[in-house]
């Protein structure tokens, strides 16, 4: 298999990702090398290699002092607080109402779980693994001796005090962007962890944050019971949008409905707004906690292993290789080329290729790559057509917009319009084998849209599940969080 991929390749984190700027350092690193089977082709050099590119943009931390640790360490920490209502208001804790049963004291029955609550100083470490050099297979380092620096973030659980009395609570639930498997299962428990709670006054926000100025839109009532069996179908029962309007008009929306904590699902933009709307609810002194839940079927958020939904996108799209492979496989030199989701990252195209080991080429954003000339894609195509008899492609949506035309329009979340690289493709393919005098019946199948609108599967339901539990369980803070939900996973707390 022609395999376009940085899963072989070892980089540095960018300390600009974490909001740090390390003085006269900063990493880039470009491999220079297609493989194609066993050989390797390269593009440039006659060896694979590596190139580091340094910045000396905004340098916050000199690596050259000595106590440079301790400001990283620091910086990070104060990045993943959480701001809490004690910040703002004098408040003082309640006993939790989340239990498996009520009971007035601490307690316990022979053989029953005492230690079920989480403390709040209690803390998760990010990264386990200490690599050694830079060079080791995988390694993200902060510096360029590939120091050991602890990271430690915020563990997500039941506590023992709350800063809410469920009873008189307003939970309100909003669905933004696009379409990822999942999303009912994630709205389902959220609703069921309230309810565990007490709280029962539950709204979804229709339509994503249009539900919050749009007259014509009106607040749907959730219960156990309206959220019971959504899980077993994709797309979102609140339904989605992209774009909003101001954020002083999505607060005062808040304000009017007396909405005291809001779950938001969504990604980049949506947390970009809910951010916006944090802010807002601090300067008004409002008693809200807006808790977000981070959403990509591209698996691309940083720090984060798996996203939700990524798993069904990947065994959804093995219907579209599969189809793909036999197309090609059926027909006088067939090719196969298939186009999965991916903007700026080639999780989806990446891991079905892997996984349905019918393709041949699989083309990603984060690896350049020529169509033309001796060591292109369409000369590969040439001798597997020539060796095979077909091949199969598979190429991310974000991949190879350098070969298009650029075009500066945007969507209503703010994200650049991608030209079409699978049907670019497809014509070159066609236009190459043409030009050479060799038949090629190309078969082209874009199932964008199909692997997002589908129910999750037993993995992610799973995930959804414990992000819809850890959302509810840190509801008690006034609380901006782009991934910290997911860092927070504790499988020991769900149980």
């Amino acid at each position: 298999m022609a395999f376009v991929s940085p899963v072989s390749g070892v980089g540095l984190i960018n300390p600009e990702q974490h909001g740090l700027h390390p003085k006269g350092y900063s990493s880039s690193f470009h491999f220079s090398c297609i493989k194609f089977g066993d050989s390797k082709r390269h593009t440039k050099n006659s060896r694979c290699s590596m190139v580091v590119r340094s910045s000396d943009a905004n340098p916050d931390i000199d690596f050259s002092d000595p106590d440079w640790k301790q400001q990283y360490q620091e910086e990070f920490e104060k990045r993943f607080s959480l701001p809490h209502l004690n910040d703002l208001f004098d408040i003082n804790p309640i006993q939790t109402t989340f239990a498996l049963k009520c009971r007035g004291s601490d307690e316990t029955e022979p053989g029953e779980r005492k230690n079920g609550y989480v403390n709040d100083d209690d803390r998760t470490l990010l990264k386990v693994i200490k690599f050694a050099s830079p060079n080791s297979a995988g390694a993200e380092c902060i510096d360029p001796d590939c120091s050991w620096v602890e990271q430690w973030i915020h563990r997500a659980g039941p506590r023992k005090k709350i800063y809410y009395e469920p009873g008189a609570v307003k939970a309100g639930i909003v669905t933004c962007g696009g379409l990822c498997p999942g999303l009912n299962d994630v709205i389902r428990q959220i609703v069921f962890t309230l309810d565990i709670y007490g709280v029962k006054n539950i709204v979804g926000i229709p339509f994503g944050y249009r539900g919050f100025f749009d007259k014509s839109l009106s607040e749907i009532p959730l219960s156990r019971q309206v959220v019971q069996n959504i899980n077993l179908a994709g797309g979102s029962l609140l339904g989605v949008s992209r774009g909003s309007a101001s954020t002083g008009e999505i607060v005062d929306s808040i304000q009017a409905r007396r909405i005291d904590m809001l779950f938001i699902l969504g990604g980049n933009g949506t947390h970009a707004g809910a951010h916006a709307i944090h802010e807002e609810c601090r300067k008004r002194k409002l008693k809200v906690s807006v808790v977000c839940v981070p959403k990509t079927i591209d698996n691309d958020i940083l720090l984060m292993d798996k996203t939700f939904g990524f798993d069904t996108a990947v065994e959804e799209a093995q219907r579209a290789i599969n189809s793909a492979y036999i197309e090609a496989h059926s027909a006088y030199h067939g090719i196969g080329l298939v186009k999965l989701m991916g903007r700026s990252s080639g999780f989806i195209a990446m891991h079905a290729s892997l996984s349905s080991g019918q393709i041949d080429v699989c083309l990603i954003p984060e690896v350049p790559f020529n169509l033309e000339g001796p060591y292109g894609v369409l000369k590969h195509l040439e001798q597997l057509i020539q060796t095979k008899g077909s091949a199969v492609v598979c190429v991310a949506e974000g991949a190879g917009q350098n070969l298009l035309e650029t075009s500066n329009a945007t969507d209503a979340s703010g994200n650049i319009v991608l030209g079409d690289i699978g049907v670019h493709i497809q014509q070159k393919i066609k236009t190459h084998f043409k030009g050479i005098g060799v038949h090629a019946d190309v078969k082209y199948i874009d199932p964008t849209y199909m692997i997002r609108a589908i129910r999750a599967n037993a993995s992610d339901a799973i995930l959804c599940t414990v992000l819809g539990q850890n959302a509810v369980w840190i509801y008690h803070s006034i609380v901006f969080l782009l991934s910290q939900i997911c860092f927070n996973i504790d499988f020991n707390a769900s149980r």
